[in-house]
């Protein structure tokens, strides 16, 4: 085991180190409001599904976030994720309302659109894209 080991070390440390690539950073934040009793919630899911699997978002500076409201224990979890994040004041600010998508700058933080389950995939495509384009 010991000769194993060692000899797994020597080839790693024979690899050629590959220069750290930068970590993606997001232009936009997509933070759904969700809750798994919300009934719009519920007609929502599969349209941002729709949304996220588009091929024009696969390597788009979007960040999707859930921030499930449905019990206190994840309420908390989704109140921390969200201050870490740096939108914790907004997400206080929209109170338990649920059933909906916010468009952020993830700079900002500002809110430059809102989804809920009346926006088609369509719609919600056009508007990220129209954003991430400026």
């Amino acid at each position: 085991m010991r000769k194993f080991v060692a000899i797994a070390s020597l080839l790693l440390l024979a690899l050629p180190v590959q220069a750290a690539r930068p970590l993606p950073q997001p232009k936009l934040l997509a933070v759904y409001f969700y809750a798994d009793w919300c009934p719009n919630c519920k007609a929502l899911s599969p349209i941002l599904g729709e949304v996220r699997s588009d091929a024009t978002l696969q390597k788009a500076p979007v960040l999707f976030v859930t921030l499930d409201l449905t019990d206190k224990p994840r309420i908390h979890q989704a109140l921390l994720l969200s201050t870490s994040l740096g939108i914790g004041d907004f997400v206080r600010a929209q109170g338990s309302a649920t059933g909906y998508v916010a468009l952020l700058d993830a700079d900002t933080k500002k809110e430059l659109a809102r989804f809920d389950r009346t926006s088609s995939s369509k719609i919600i495509l056009e508007k990220i894209n129209a954003q991430l384009g400026d």
